[in-house]
C-alpha cells in the first residue's frame, strides 16, 4: 500500500471514529426522547470516555439529563441502572457550567442545578442513615462544587449552603467516630460563627473524651460568650468545674457576673444550680426564686425549685419513717414538714409542666408528687394527658 493510500485509509478511519463519537451524542438525545434510558446511558457513557467528546459541554448536558431521567424513572429496569446516578447527574451539571465558556447551554444547566443538588443531598442523607459513611461524605463534599454556580440562590433556597454542608459532614464524621474529621468541620463552622450552640458543645465533648481539659473549657467559654443564655452550655460549664473540683471558681465567676448584671435570670439559675450541687439548699432555693421572679415562665428554674421541695419533702418523710415508735412525736413533726414541702413544690412543677407538657422529667416529678400527696384526681388527669399526647 502506498503512503497516499495509507494516509487516505487512516483519515477515513479517523473521520469515521469522530462521527461515531458525535453520533453517540445524537443517539443519546434520540434515546432520551424515546425514553430508552439504558441505551441513552450506554451512548453517553461512551461519549464521556472519548477524547473528542469527553470535555464537550453538550456531552455534560446530555449526561446530566440522562442520569436525571434515570433517577426520575418509575420503571425498575431504568431507575436501578446506576446506584450513583444522583452524583453523576450533579457532577455533569457542574462540568457543563465549567466547560461551557460561551454559555450556550447555560440556561439548560441552570434549570437542573437545583433538582440535581436536592437529589444528591437526599442521597447523602440516605447513605448517612444506612451508615454508608464514606459514600455520605463523598456525596456531601461533591455539593460544594455547585455553590459557585448558584447565581440565583436555587441551592440556597433549598437550604444547601456551605454551612449546612459542613454541619452535615461533621454529623457524618462524628457518627463514624472519625473525630479528627469531625473537629475539622466543627472548626469551619466556628470560624464563621455559625449560630448553633451545639457545635461548641460537641467540640468541647470531643476534647473532653481526648482528655484535653484546657481545650474543652476553651470551647465551652467560646460558646458561652455567644450564647450566654444557653442552658446546655451553662450545664457543660458547671459540669466541667465540678469534675475539675473547681466549683468555687465557677461560683465566684457567676457571683461577679450577677453583680454586673443583677437582672439576668440565667445567672441566678446557674447560681442556684451550683448551690444545689454543693448541697446548700437554702441558698439554691433563694437563687431559683430570684430567677423565677425575673422570669416567671422560666421552665428550668421552676422545675429545679419544685424538685428541690419535692426531694426535701421525701427526705423528711423517709427520716420520719425510720424513727422508732417511741419518737412518734418527732416523726409527726417531720412528716408535717414533708407535707409542707410538697405543698410548696406543686405550683412550681405545675408551672414547669404547663410551659413544657412534653418534658418527661417534669411529668415524672409531678406524678410522684400527686402520689405522695394522695391527689388521685390530678394523678388520673395527668396520666390521661400523657396517654393522649402519645
Amino acid at each position: 500500500m502506498t503512503k497516499l493510500k495509507l494516509l487516505t485509509v487512516l483519515l477515513t478511519v479517523s473521520i469515521t471514529s469522530l462521527f461515531a463519537q458525535k453520533n453517540n451524542l445524537v443517539n443519546t438525545w434520540n434515546y432520551l426522547r424515546s425514553k430508552e434510558l439504558d441505551k441513552a446511558k450506554a451512548a453517553i457513557d461512551a461519549a464521556a470516555q472519548n477524547d473528542d467528546t469527553k470535555n464537550s459541554p453538550k456531552m455534560w448536558l446530555y449526561r446530566a439529563q440522562t442520569y436525571m431521567a434515570i433517577m426520575e424513572s418509575k420503571e425498575d429496569k431504568y431507575k436501578n441502572l446506576d446506584a450513583d446516578a444522583a452524583e453523576k447527574a450533579f457532577t455533569a451539571v457542574v462540568n457543563c457550567f465549567k466547560t461551557d465558556k460561551d454559555k450556550v447551554y447555560y440556561d439548560d444547566a441552570k434549570g437542573m442545578l437545583m433538582p440535581a443538588s436536592v437529589r444528591l443531598f437526599n442521597r447523602s442523607i440516605e447513605a448517612f442513615g444506612a451508615k454508608e459513611y464514606d459514600n455520605a461524605i463523598r456525596y456531601t463534599t461533591a455539593l460544594f462544587e455547585g455553590l459557585p454556580f448558584d447565581k440565583d440562590d436555587a441551592m440556597k433556597h433549598q437550604n444547601i449552603t456551605a454551612d449546612k454542608l459542613n454541619y452535615q459532614l461533621f454529623s457524618i464524621a462524628y457518627s463514624a467516630k472519625n473525630f479528627t474529621l469531625a473537629k475539622e468541620y466543627l472548626q469551619k463552622l466556628i470560624d464563621v460563627k455559625y449560630k448553633d450552640a451545639n457545635i461548641y458543645l460537641n467540640m468541647a465533648g470531643i476534647y473532653e473524651n481526648e482528655g484535653n481539659a484546657e481545650k474543652q473549657l476553651s470551647y465551652i467559654e467560646q460558646g458561652r460568650n455567644l450564647f450566654d443564655d444557653n442552658v446546655d452550655l451553662i450545664t457543660a460549664e458547671l459540669n466541667y468545674y465540678i469534675k475539675q473540683n473547681k466549683i468555687d471558681v465557677l461560683l465566684d465567676k457567676v457571683s461577679k457576673a450577677i453583680e454586673a448584671a443583677p437582672d439576668n435570670e440565667i445567672l441566678h439559675y446557674t447560681q442556684g444550680n451550683i448551690y444545689q450541687g454543693k448541697n446548700e439548699l437554702d441558698k439554691a432555693e433563694a437563687a431559683y426564686k430570684k430567677a423565677i421572679e425575673l422570669k416567671p415562665d422560666y421552665g428550668d428554674a421552676n422545675y429545679n425549685l419544685g424538685k428541690l421541695y419535692l426531694d426535701r419533702g421525701i427526705n423528711y418523710n423517709n427520716t420520719a419513717n425510720n424513727l422508732p415508735p417511741k419518737e412518734s412525736k418527732k416523726a409527726q413533726e417531720l412528716s408535717d414538714k414533708g407535707k409542707g414541702e410538697f405543698v410548696k413544690a406543686i405550683p412550681y412543677l405545675e408551672k414547669a409542666h404547663s410551659d413544657n407538657p412534653k418534658d418527661g422529667n417534669v411529668t415524672k416529678a409531678l406524678l410522684q408528687l400527686y402520689v405522695t400527696t394522695g391527689d388521685n384526681d390530678k394523678y388520673a388527669k395527668l396520666k390521661e394527658e400523657m396517654k393522649n399526647n402519645k
